[in-house]
C-alpha cells in the first residue's frame, strides 16, 4: 500500500481482502496484516514517471495535461481530433494503455466528454494490470448523449472529489453519498456551508463551466537516463529499460515534428575500485557507447528498438550496468507520414533502407556496402563501394554538356579501315555506355595466333575500338582500345589492345569482361 501523511491513500486488491481501507491510519492497517509493505508517497518520482508517461501520449495527441491533486496524479488528454486516425476510440487506447504498460506503470481509464468528468469516473476505474495487452471498456463512448454521462456522474461517490475531502464527514451526516444527491441541494445552502470550490468543480464535470487547462509542452531539448533497480549483467536485461528511454524520444520527436538520424545508448557501468602505481586505492566507473546511424532519420520507436536490439547482441559488457542514458545525435524536422492507399517511390524507398539499417546493425556498419560511380573512365575504377549513410549522389551531366571528365582523360568510339576478321577489319562503332556485366579484378592477358586474339578460340571482333586514354596523372597511364569479341561458343567478351607508349608491347591483347 501507499501511504500520505501516516493514512492508508492506495492499496492493492490483496490488502483489501485483509480488511485494509483507504483513510485509515498505518498502525491499524500494521495491526491487521503482518507482512504489509508500506511505501510513502514520493511526489518528485511521481511528477517524473507522470511526464514520461506525457512524453508517450503525444504520439496520440498534442494536447495532454499534467493533473496532480491529493488524490492521485495523471493524464488528462483531448483525443477526440485523434480518433480517425488511429481508427477509432478503442484502438487509440490500447495503443496508449500498451506504452505506459512499458513505462513501467500502471492506470485507471475513463472517458468522458469533459476533462473533469473524465478524471472522476477514473478515480473509481478498474485498476489496469501492468502486463495488459489493452483497455477493458470505457466508460463512456463516443455516440452516447450528455444525459447518459450525466447519469454516470450522479452515481459517482463523494470521495472522488478534492474539494469535499474536508468536508465528508459533514455530508455523509445529512445522507448526502453521492454526485446526484449533492446536485439536487440549494446551491445556495451549499455555498454557504461549503464553499464556491465544490460546486464549482461538479460543475466542470457536467460541463456547465468553461475549463482551462495548462497543456504539457515537451522541452526544448531533451536528457533521457533511466537509473536501473538493480545491477544488470547481461544485454538482453537492457532492452526493456531502453525501450522505455525509446517511446520517451520518439513522443518528443512526435511533439516537435522531428526525426532522428542516429542514437547512441550509453551504458554506464558500476564503478570499479583499482589502485595506481603508488599504492593509492581509486574508484573509476567506464561507460559503453551503443551508436546506431540510421540511412533515413526515423521515430518509429519499434524500428529503433529493433535496431538497438540488433546492436547490443553483439555488445560485451565489461561491467555491470547501473544506468542508461539515451542521446540523439542528429535531429532533422520530418513531416508525418502519409497515409497512401497504394505504395509510393518514397515508400518503397523506405523500407530498403530500414532493411539496410537492420543489416548494418546485425553484421556491422561496413559489411554493407553499395556501388558508387567514379569519375574516371578506366573501366576498374570508374566504380567504387561506400556505406549506404554516406552515400552522395552526384549531379547527372546534361547531354553533350562538357564536364569534369574533359579534363582526366578521353573516351571515343571510332573505325579502322581494313578487311577479313583482323582488329583493323573491324569498323562498326561500339554503342556510347556499351559496358559488360562481369569485370574482372585484372585484365586476363590472351594468346595472340596469327595475329588474332585467342580465347578457347579465335576471336572475331563485332565492335570497336573504343579509344580510352587517361590515368597520367596518377602514374596509372591507360591507352586502350576495347572490342566486343565473339568466340567459336557464342560467348562475347570485351578485350582490349595496348596503344603504343601503353604499358606493354603493342600487339597485347587482354581480356577485361564478359557480357551476360
Amino acid at each position: 500500500m501507499v501511504t500520505q501523511k501516516k493514512r492508508v491513500g492506495w492499496c492493492n486488491p490483496a490488502a483489501l481482502d485483509a480488511g485494509i481501507r483507504l483513510g485509515m491510519s498505518e498502525a491499524n492497517a500494521w495491526s491487521m496484516a503482518a507482512d504489509l509493505q508500506v511505501h510513502a508517497r514520493d511526489l518528485p518520482r511521481e511528477q517524473q514517471a507522470l511526464q514520461e508517461a506525457a512524453l508517450w501520449a503525444l504520439h496520440f495527441t498534442p494536447q495532454v495535461a499534467l493533473r496532480s491533486t491529493l488524490l492521485g496524479c495523471g493524464l488528462i488528454a483531448e483525443v477526440a481530433p485523434s480518433l480517425r486516425l488511429f481508427e477509432g476510440l478503442q484502438k487509440l487506447l490500447a495503443q496508449l494503455a500498451r506504452g505506459i504498460a512499458e513505462l513501467g506503470l500502471q492506470g485507471c481509464w475513463a472517458t468522458a466528454p469533459t476533462a473533469t468528468g473524465a478524471w472522476l469516473l477514473a478515480q473509481t476505474a478498474a485498476l489496469t494490470p501492468i502486463d495488459a495487452t489493452g483497455v477493458r471498456a470505457t466508460l463512456f463512448l463516443p455516440g452516447q448523449s450528455l444525459a447518459d454521462a450525466a447519469a454516470l456522474y450522479d452515481a459517482l461517490p463523494l470521495r472522488v472529489l478534492e474539494a469535499a475531502q474536508a468536508h465528508l464527514p459533514t455530508l455523509g451526516g445529512i445522507g448526502c453519498a453521492s454526485l446526484g444527491q449533492l446536485r439536487r441541494l440549494p446551491r445556495g445552502g451549499v455555498v454557504r456551508r461549503f464553499g464556491k470550490a465544490l460546486l464549482q468543480e461538479i460543475d466542470r464535470a457536467y460541463g456547465d463551466e468553461v475549463e482551462a487547462h495548462r497543456w504539457f509542452e515537451a522541452p526544448q531539448t531533451i536528457d533521457l537516463k533511466l537509473e536501473l533497480p538493480a545491477r544488470v549483467e547481461n544485454t538482453e536485461a537492457l532492452l526493456f529499460a531502453a525501450r522505455r528511454l525509446l517511446l520517451q524520444l520518439t513522443g518528443w520527436l512526435t511533439a516537435r515534428h522531428a526525426a532522428v538520424a542516429g542514437i547512441t545508448l550509453w551504458l554506464h557501468h558500476e564503478p570499479a575500485r583499482s589502485r595506481d602505481a603508488s599504492g593509492h586505492a581509486s574508484t573509476a566507473a567506464a561507460s559503453t557507447p551503443v551508436v546506431i546511424v540510421l540511412a533515413a532519420p526515423s521515430r518509429d520507436a519499434d524500428h529503433l528498438g529493433l535496431l538497438l536490439r540488433e546492436r547490443l547482441a553483439h555488445v560485451t559488457l565489461v561491467a555491470p550496468v547501473v544506468e542508461i542514458a539515451l542521446i540523439a545525435d542528429r535531429i532533422a524536422a520530418q513531416a508525418a507520414p502519409n497515409t497512401e492507399l497504394f505504395a509510393t517511390v518514397a515508400s518503397d524507398i523506405e523500407g530498403i533502407g530500414r532493411l539496410i539499417e537492420r543489416l548494418q546493425s546485425r553484421l556491422g556498419t561496413d559489411a554493407v556496402r553499395l556501388l558508387a560511380t567514379s569519375a574516371d573512365h578506366r573501366p576498374e575504377k570508374s566504380h567504387a563501394s561506400a556505406v549506404p549513410s554516406q552515400r552522395r549522389m552526384a549531379a547527372r551531366r546534361a547531354p553533350g554538356s562538357n564536364g569534369s571528365h574533359a579534363a582526366s582523360g578521353k573516351s571515343s568510339a571510332q573505325g579502322s579501315p581494313g578487311s577479313g576478321n583482323s582488329p583493323a577489319a573491324c569498323n562498326t562503332a561500339l554503342p556510347c555506355a556499351m559496358r559488360p556485366g562481369w569485370l574482372l579484378p585484372q585484365p586476363l592477358a590472351l594468346l595472340t595466333r596469327q595475329h588474332r586474339p585467342f580465347y578457347q578460340s579465335p576471336l572475331i571482333l563485332l565492335a570497336g575500338p573504343e579509344r580510352i586514354e587517361t590515368g597520367w596523372w596518377d602514374d596509372a597511364l591507360a591507352l586502350r582500345d576495347y572490342y566486343i569479341a565473339e568466340n567459336d561458343r557464342h560467348v562475347l567478351l570485351w578485350i582490349f589492345k595496348l596503344r603504343p607508349d601503353g604499358q606493354g608491347p603493342q600487339e597485347d591483347w587482354f581480356l577485361h569482361g564478359f557480357f551476360a
